[in-house]
C-alpha cells in the first residue's frame, strides 16, 4: 500500500478461534503496570488498554511469575519461551552457527513469525535488532537483551493486537516486566554443566531502595553477568559427521552431507566432471574427505566433511543493567523511569574457508599435478585454505532503553504519558578469511600449493597466508526507536450490569536504521589487512570465498497512530468490548484495524469468551529500503538439473558444479504492501471446584499479502516456474559468470493458521504436601501459505518440504510440582510429534553396509520426541535457596534429520538444531540470598 492511498479496512470473516493456555499452571489474569499506590487498585491487562479489576479478561493471555519462570530451570529468556507450547518457529542462537545472524534470537508464537510477534518492556515498545537482515530476518526484539533476572512476570497474549498496538501485533503479545516495587534484595549464583561443553556461569544481583507511599519514591537495580564456553560437534554421536548411516522402510542407506571444496582441491577435467587429482594418484581421498563417484561418468571426487569442525553451540557472554525509578507526586500523581543496558557477545566458529580458484594450462601446478592426469585444458580447483584455520563470526550486540513519564488521575481520566528512546547496536567481527585477489596472487606466485595435505606448505607459504588472513570488523548495523504515547481511560457511566468504559490513546514513533558494513565488506579497499583502499592501479579485493559486497543504507520513518476501546456489560455476567486504531506511515500510508470481544460467565465456575479482529504487519525499514545486493550463498549445494541449466544458459551465465551452494542476491522493495490479518478466538474456562480447572482456546489468523522470499528449495526445484528468482554473478577469482539466485522481498500470497491452546491443572493436598499438576499443549489443526500470489498452497504442518520450516502438529509440556515443607520439588515432561523430513538423495547400501553406487530419494520420518526435567527447591535458612535440578534427565539426543538448509538453520547436520536442543543432560544449580 502506498502513501497517500485511501485507508485499508480489515474486517474478518470466516472461521474463527483462539485459545490459550495459562503457562506453567498459572491463572489467567494479566496485567502489566501497577496504578498508583493509593489511588487505584485497578491494572492495566495485556491486550486492553483499560485499567480494571484484575481476574480474567475476554483475550486469552498466559503469566508466567518470578516463581513460576524458576521452576523451569531455564537460564535465559531465549531458554525460557523456548519451552513454551504456542511458542513456535523461533530463531534460536544455534542458528549463529554458520548463519550470519549476529547472535540473535527471538519469540515467534504459533510459529506466525517473530516480526508479527510484538514484544514489549513493561508495556512498551523496544528497538528491533541493529542486526537484522534487509529480507526482515531477525527484525525483531533479541530476547539476549532481556535479563531474566530482572523480569518480575511475563505476559503472553496469544490473540492479535493491532487495534491498541498497531503493527507487529499480528500473532500475539509478549510482555516483560520488570521489578518496580519493594526493598527486598537478592544476590544468585549459578552454573549450568551438560557434558563436554557448553558449560555456564552466572551471577546476579537486585535491591529495591524506598517505600513509594512512606518514603515518597521507589528505586530498584539488577544486575546479571553470565558466560558460557563452546560446544562442538564432535562432542555428540548425532551431530559429529556428514557421514550418516541409516535404515528406513527396510533398507540401507547413507547420507552425506560435504563440501566439494575440499583439501587437497578437486578440479573439474576436460570432460566438465569434478575429479580429485589426489584419489586418481593415490586411491584414496585425504583425512575428513569422502570420495564420491559420478554414476554417469564414472569419475571421483573427494568431498569435505565440513561438519566435523562445527562448534554447534556458540560461545556466549552477556551482561546487563537496569533500574526502575517510581517519585510520588502528591496524593494522584507519580513520576516513573525505566532504563535498561544490556550487552551480548557471541563468537561462533566453522569449517576452514572454501573457495574456486583457476588453473591455468601451461601453469606449474597445471604442469606437476594435472596434465599427468590427462587434464589438458585451463581449469578451476575447488579448494579449502585450511591452513589458516576455522572461520569466526565474533558478533557484540548493545542495546540500551529508557522510558520516563507521568501517570496518575486527572479529572476522572486513569492517564499514563511517557517518552521512550531505545536502540540495538549490532557489531560483527570475522577472522579465518583472506582477500580473494591477495590469495590468487599467492597462488600463481607459485608459493601456494592446493594439492597438498593441510600442513604441508612451506613455511614461507604458512607466513604469506597468515599475512593475508583478514580480522576485524565486518559488518553491522543501528536500529533506533523513539515514541511519545498518550493513554488514558475512565468509567462513561454505571449502567445496571456493571461500570461502562472507555480508554483512549495516541501515539507517535520514529523509527531509525543504520546498516554499517566495512570497507572491506563493501569492496573498497585493495589490501583488507593493511586497510589501503582501491584506486584506478589498486583493484578492490574482496573475501575468498564469498564475494558479495554489501551497499550501506539508512533509512527513517515516522508513525502516528490513534486508538479507541469501549468496555460494555451488557448483562450479569455479559461483557462486550470494541477497539479501532488508525495508523499512518511515512512510507506505507495508512491502517485502520479493529477488534471486538464478548466475554460471558454464567457462573462463577465458567467463562465464555470471543474475538474478532484485523491487523497489520508493516514492511521494516530495510525490507523497502536496501539496495540489491549479494547476500551470502544458498544454505544448501544444489545440482545443475536441465531446467537451471536452461535458465543459466538464457542469463549467458554457467551453472556450479554439481553439490555446490550459489550465490544470491537479495534487496528491499518499495512496492511491498503491509501485510492485512483477519483473526478470531473462542474459548472456554471451566472450574467446577478449587482444585481443578480447564481451558480451551480455538484461534484462527489469515494472513494476506504476506511479505518474503520464495524458499530456495522450491526455486531450485521448479527453477522455470520462477523466472525473476534467478540473476547472474561473474566472480573476481575466476572471472567465470554463474546463475544466482535472487530472494528479494515481495509479498507472496495468503496464510492461515488454526490452533487449539488449552490446559488442565489439578491441585491437591497429599499426606507429604500440596501437589499440583498441569497440563499445557498447543494443538494445530490448520497450517496453509502460498510461495506467490494465486500460488498453490503448501504446508509445513508436520512436514519439512517446500516451505523449509515444520510446524508441530501437537507440542506441550506437564508440569507437576510438590511443595513439602521447606522443600519443592518439580518434574517437567516436554513433548512434540514427529514430522517428514525433507526429501534427500541417499546412496543405498549392501546388506554388509558397503555402497552400492545406487542412490534414492527418501523422505525419512522424525519420530516424536519428549524429555523430563527434574528440580529440587531448598529453603537452607529464611535467607538462603539452594536449587538443583537436571534437564533432559535422560539424556536423550535429538531425532535424525536429513534436512540440509531451511529457514533460519545452521550448517548442523543429523538433526535440526531449530528444534531439538543439542546439550544433552545438564546438571545446574542456583544458591540464592534474599536480605
Amino acid at each position: 500500500m502506498r502513501k497517500n492511498r485511501r485507508p485499508f479496512a480489515c474486517p474478518f470473516a470466516g472461521p474463527f478461534a483462539s485459545l490459550m493456555i495459562p503457562a506453567l499452571g498459572m491463572p489467567l489474569a494479566g496485567w502489566a503496570q501497577q496504578a498508583p499506590s493509593g489511588v487505584s487498585d485497578r491494572v492495566e491487562i495485556t491486550g486492553s488498554a483499560i485499567r480494571r479489576i484484575e481476574g480474567e479478561t475476554a483475550l486469552p493471555v498466559q503469566v508466567l511469575r518470578r516463581e513460576d519462570i524458576a521452576r523451569t530451570g531455564a537460564t535465559s529468556t531465549v531458554d525460557l519461551l523456548a519451552r513454551l507450547p504456542a511458542v513456535q518457529g523461533s530463531t534460536q542462537e544455534a542458528s549463529n552457527v554458520g548463519g550470519n545472524s549476529f547472535g540473535f534470537a527471538g519469540v515467534s508464537v504459533h510459529n506466525l513469525g517473530e516480526t508479527r510477534t510484538l514484544v514489549l518492556l513493561n508495556g512498551r515498545r523496544l528497538a528491533q535488532f541493529g542486526g537484522q537482515s534487509l529480507t526482515g530476518s531477525a527484525a525483531a526484539v533479541d530476547l539476549n537483551t532481556i535479563p531474566i533476572s530482572a523480569i518480575e512476570r511475563i505476559e503472553i497474549l496469544t490473540d492479535g493486537a493491532s487495534a491498541l498496538y498497531g503493527s507487529d501485533a499480528v500473532a500475539g503479545v509478549v510482555n516483560f516486566i520488570t521489578k518496580r516495587s519493594g526493598t527486598d534484595g537478592d544476590v544468585t549464583i549459578g552454573f549450568s554443566r551438560p557434558r563436554d561443553g557448553a558449560h555456564e556461569k552466572r551471577i546476579s544481583a537486585s535491591k529495591g531502595f524506598g517505600q513509594l507511599d512512606a518514603d515518597g519514591f521507589n528505586l530498584n537495580l539488577a544486575l546479571a553477568h553470565e558466560t558460557r564456553t563452546k560446544l562442538d560437534s564432535t562432542a555428540r554421536s548425532f551431530a559429529k559427521t556428514g557421514i550418516i548411516d541409516f535404515g528406513f522402510n527396510g533398507k540401507r542407506y547413507r547420507a552425506f552431507l560435504g563440501s566439494t571444496r575440499g583439501i587437497p582441491a578437486n578440479v573439474v577435467d576436460d570432460d566438465g566432471n569434478l575429479v580429485s587429482p589426489y584419489f586418481m594418484t593415490t586411491g584414496a581421498c585425504a583425512p575428513q574427505n569422502v570420495a564420491v563417484t559420478d554414476t554417469a561418468s564414472g569419475t571421483t571426487s573427494c568431498q569435505y566433511d565440513f561438519v566435523t569442525e562445527l562448534e554447534i553451540y556458540p560461545t556466549r557472554e552477556r551482561s546487563s543493567a537496569s533500574a526502575a525509578l517510581t517519585v510520588k507526586l502528591g496524593a494522584e500523581h507519580e513520576f516513573f523511569a525505566d532504563a535498561l543496558a544490556a550487552r551480548s557477545n557471541s563468537v561462533s566458529r566453522i569449517a576452514p574457508v572454501p573457495g574456486v580458484i583457476s588453473i591455468p594450462a601451461g601453469s606449474s601446478l597445471h604442469d606437476t599435478y594435472l596434465l599427468p592426469l590427462g587434464i589438458t585444458q585451463d581449469t578451476t580447483a575447488s579448494y579449502r585454505v585450511k591452513d589458516l584455520g576455522k572461520r569466526t563470526g565474533d558478533d557484540t550486540a548493545r542495546f540500551y532503553n529508557v522510558d520516563f513519564g507521568v501517570r496518575g488521575l486527572l479529572a476522572g481520566w486513569d492517564y499514563d504519558a511517557a517518552y521512550g528512546h531505545s536502540e540495538s547496536d549490532v557489531k560483527g567481527s570475522i577472522s579465518g578469511y583472506p582477500g580473494a585477489r591477495a590469495f590468487n596472487a599467492l597462488l600463481e606466485s607459485g608459493l601456494i600449493n592446493p594439492f597438498v595435505l593441510a600442513g604441508q606448505q612451506s613455511a614461507a607459504a604458512q607466513a604469506a597466508l597468515s599475512a593475508i588472513a583478514f580480522k576485524g570488523y565486518w559488518d553491522g548495523g543501528l536500529s533506533k526507536l523513539d515514541t511519545l504515547d498518550l493513554r488514558a481511560s475512565r468509567e462513561l457511566a454505571k449502567l445496571s450490569a456493571g461500570s461502562l468504559l472507555l480508554g483512549t490513546g495516541l501515539s507517535m514513533q520514529t523509527e531509525k536504521f543504520q546498516s554499517k558494513p566495512s570497507a572491506f565488506a563493501q569492496g573498497l579497499l585493495a589490501d583488507p589487512v593493511a586497510g589501503i583502499p582501491a584506486d584506478a592501479t589498486h583493484p578492490a579485493d574482496v573475501r575468498f570465498g564469498d564475494e558479495a559486497t554489501s551497499i550501506p543504507y539508512s533509512a527513517d520513518r515516522r508513525a502516528y497512530g490513534a486508538f479507541a476501546e469501549i468496555v460494555a456489560p451488557l448483562a450479569k455476567g455479559l461483557e462486550a468490548s470494541a477497539a479501532v486504531r488508525y495508523d499512518k506511515y511515512s512510507d506505507v500510508g495508512n491502517a485502520t484495524t479493529g477488534k471486538f470481544t464478548l466475554r460471558y460467565s454464567p457462573t462463577p465456575s465458567v467463562l465464555l469468551r470471543a474475538s474478532i479482529g484485523s491487523g497489520f504487519k508493516a514492511p521494516t525499514v530495510p525490507q523497502l529500503n536496501a539496495s540489491l545486493q549479494q547476500f551470502g550463498v544458498t544454505s544448501a549445494p544444489y545440482d545443475c538439473t536441465p531446467a537451471l541449466l536452461q535458465i543459466a544458459q538464457s542469463l549467458n551465465a554457467q551453472c556450479r558444479p554439481n553439490g555446490t551452494q550459489y550465490d544470491q542476491f537479495a534487496g528491499g522493495n518499495t512496492q511491498l504492501e503491509p501485510e492485512k490479518s483477519r483473526q478470531g478466538t473462542i474459548g472456554i474456562r471451566f472450574e467446577p471446584s478449587p482444585s481443578l480447572s480447564f481451558g480451551a482456546d480455538l484461534w484462527h489468523v489469515g494472513i494476506r499479502d504476506a511479505f518474503g522470499q520464495i524458499t530456495e528449495q522450491e526455486v531450485f526445484a521448479n527453477p522455470a516456474r520462477y523466472p525473476g528468482a534467478w540473476t547472474r554473478v561473474t566472480e573476481v577469482s575466476t572471472g567465470i559468470t554463474y546463475v544466482a539466485f535472487n530472494a528479494s522481498n515481495q509479498n507472496l500470497g495468503k496464510q492461515f493458521s488454526t490452533g487449539i491452546d488449552f490446559d488442565v491443572t489439578g491441585r491437591w493436598t497429599t499426606p507429604i504436601g500440596r501437589l499440583s499438576s498441569q497440563l499445557a499443549a498447543t494443538y494445530m489443526i490448520r497450517e496453509q501459505a502460498q510461495t506467490q500470489i494465486g500460488g498453490p498452497y503448501y504446508s509445513a504442518l508436520g512436514n519439512n518440504a517446500e516451505l523449509g520450516a515444520v510446524t508441530f502438529r501437537w507440542q506441550g509440556k506437564v508440569t507437576t510440582v510438590l511443595q513439602a515443607g521447606d522443600w519443592t520439588h518439580t518434574l517437567g515432561f516436554n513433548f512434540k510429534t514427529g514430522y517428514r523430513d525433507a526429501l534427500e538423495t541417499v546412496e543405498v547400501l549392501d546388506a554388509n553396509g558397503a555402497g552400492t553406487g545406487e542412490t534414492e530419494d527418501v523422505r525419512i520420518q522424525v519420530p516424536r520426541y519428549y524429555t523430563f526435567d527434574w528440580q529440587t527447591a531448598w529453603r537452607l535458612q529464611k535467607r538462603f535457596t539452594l536449587t538443583v535440578g537436571l534437564l533432559n534427565l535422560f539424556d536423550k539426543a535429538p531425532p535424525l534429520s536429513l534436512a540440509e538448509g531451511g529457514i533460519n538453520k545452521g550448517q548442523m547436520f543429523g538433526y535440526d538444531d531449530r528444534y531439538y536442543d543439542p546439550r544433552g543432560r545438564t546438571l545446574y544449580a542456583n544458591l540464592s540470598y534474599s536480605f
